[in-house]
């Protein structure tokens, strides 16, 4: 079905349903904005009106007023307009259909590759790496939780923060490109539950843990095959081998299907029915820094350095109050073996100062993704080897003196807090470090799908007794009970009052659900 000429209604104006309206008015159809959870200013809604002539609402309209509508796949099915619109069968298109058929006829896109990555987990390491590998042979620009950057030759330059990694936001971040005079050889788009079709390259990290979307009336991973059920004819996928649902969808996909085995799940047991195309294996390593590679490890940002992920980035992002976090180097590193059909093809020593255990997904799928698009393999082991970690991804750092490990992004939850803490429990033992002091919580509940406070009740109810102090944040978390407890509103508050309370030798670890 084209997109024109159509009497259509775009459902959720919350969750990217404003430039999805926007676009779509401006291909010449008559368009209806239903504000469902009655978030948006009304003074925002008379200006899509007055500029773009897209009538809004915040109520359900009749439906027989339209041809079609523009749903998110997470929108409650009983919402009156998609209720009936489905009892009646008439077309629903998810946002990400809509997004893809407006990209399929765009010419501004037709000489320029993208690549589209959706899952559960390590969605945002996975395209930061395959960005920075990229751009050692290509011009990129990527778009994730972290914000709208251009890629050159291993340097990323900001154009853009603030963006949702809603699949309407994609609308926003070409078009904030194209007006920065940015018009690269790739668009690496960081995608929540699934792809919209028009990738040349989809990757799908991970679908466990699954959780439920549409008032749990359906699962996220089934509306993350999107990404395969959608894919164009002659594209490629990239896909977690342990993904058995995905790889069952693939079967009957027209594109070309490769694999890889998720190390990071590993000790999940998951049945793999095929070998996987691309395994990584990890050696341990023990060996210290040179004095080069130290020195250069904990150095300020220069724009003309080539690091991976640059701290220019990293640091921006990061608490102003008590003081600015550093990164520290560790004593060890571990060594990457990355093999092709159980050849191995590279390896590539990592540096210390970061979790890398916690990367693991991302560094096989963003390495495979990289070589399948041309990247040569020096280039690859290069970025691996000059990266140092996400901000707030499992970064070693310190505070005032004392450790932190930051742990507290877009894309937290609780099974990433309890890793975190297992990983902060090793580091205490291993460094005969003295107490852990956690900082736990949300900064936005409107972040993803927030952080449930029943959730961390559990949380603190089984792993409570191991922190000597733990400060939760966010407003819900009052709800959450703990006699080692206090609570704070923000991250920086929870970090202050976490370095008030920390000695020289304790351990701060951050966990809080955040955009940074």
């Amino acid at each position: 079905m084209d997109l024109f000429r159509k009497k259509l209604a775009v459902l959720d104006l919350t969750h990217g349903g404003i430039p999805i309206a926007i676009k779509l008015a401006a291909l010449g159809n008559d368009v209806s904005g239903v504000d469902v959870y009655g978030t948006v200013d009304q003074v925002l809604l008379g200006e899509l009106e007055e500029k773009y002539g897209i009538s809004c609402s915040k109520t359900p309209l009749p439906l027989s007023e339209f041809d079609l509508l523009v749903a998110p796949v997470h929108l409650d099915p009983a919402y009156p307009m998609l209720s009936k619109a489905r009892s009646e069968g008439k077309t629903v298109l998810s946002h990400h259909e809509a997004i893809g058929k407006i990209l399929q006829d765009d010419p501004e896109l037709s000489d320029i590759r993208i690549v589209e990555i959706t899952g559960v987990k390590a969605k945002t390491s996975t395209a930061s790496l395959l960005a920075d590998m990229l751009s050692r042979r290509f011009e990129v620009v990527l778009h994730t939780s972290r914000g709208l950057e251009a890629w050159k030759e291993g340097v990323p330059f900001i154009i853009h923060r603030g963006l949702s990694i809603t699949p309407g936001s994609i609308l926003t971040a070409i078009e904030k490109s194209l007006e920065a005079g940015i018009r690269p050889e790739f668009f690496i788009f960081e995608i929540s539950i699934g792809g919209t079709g028009t990738a040349d390259l989809g990757i799908l990290t991970t679908l466990s843990p699954d959780y439920g979307i549409a008032n749990n009336t359906s699962l996220a991973s089934d509306a993350k095959l999107q990404l395969i059920l959608n894919a164009k004819p002659g594209s490629t996928l990239l896909l977690n081998a342990g993904a058995e649902k995905a790889l069952e969808a693939a079967k009957w996909s027209r594109a070309k299907v490769l694999t890889f085995k998720d190390p990071f799940y590993a000790e999940s047991h998951v049945k793999m029915s095929e070998v996987p195309d691309f395994v990584l294996k990890t050696e341990a390593g023990t060996a210290k820094l040179s004095a080069a590679q130290d020195s250069s490890a904990t150095q300020d940002s220069s724009a003309t350095q080539k690091s991976s992920i640059t701290p220019e980035l990293s640091a921006a992002r990061e608490p102003s109050t008590p003081s600015e976090p550093s990164i520290t180097p560790g004593a060890s590193g571990s060594t990457l073996h990355f093999l092709r059909r159980g050849d191995e093809l590279f390896s590539a020593s990592l540096r210390p100062g970061y979790n890398s255990s916690a990367y693991m997904t991302a560094f096989v799928a963003a390495s495979a993704a990289a070589l399948e698009l041309g990247v040569e393999q020096k280039a690859v082991v290069s970025v691996l080897e000059e990266f140092r970690g996400l901000s707030g991804r499992m970064q070693e750092k310190e505070l005032n003196g004392v450790a932190l490990v930051d742990n507290s992004n877009s894309g937290m939850d609780i099974l990433s807090a309890e890793k975190a803490l297992e990983y902060a429990l090793l580091k205490k033992k291993d460094e005969k470090k003295g107490s852990i002091i956690l900082v736990l919580g949300e900064e936005a509940s409107q972040v993803c799908e927030g952080l449930p406070p029943v959730s961390v009740q559990g949380f603190v109810e089984k792993f409570g007794a191991k922190c000597r102090h733990i400060i939760l944040v966010g407003e819900r978390m009052t709800a959450v009970a703990a006699k080692n407890a206090s609570y704070a509103g923000s991250l920086p508050e929870g970090l202050l009052k976490a370095s008030e309370l920390a000695g020289t030798e304790d351990i701060i670890l951050s966990s809080v659900k955040c955009f940074r």
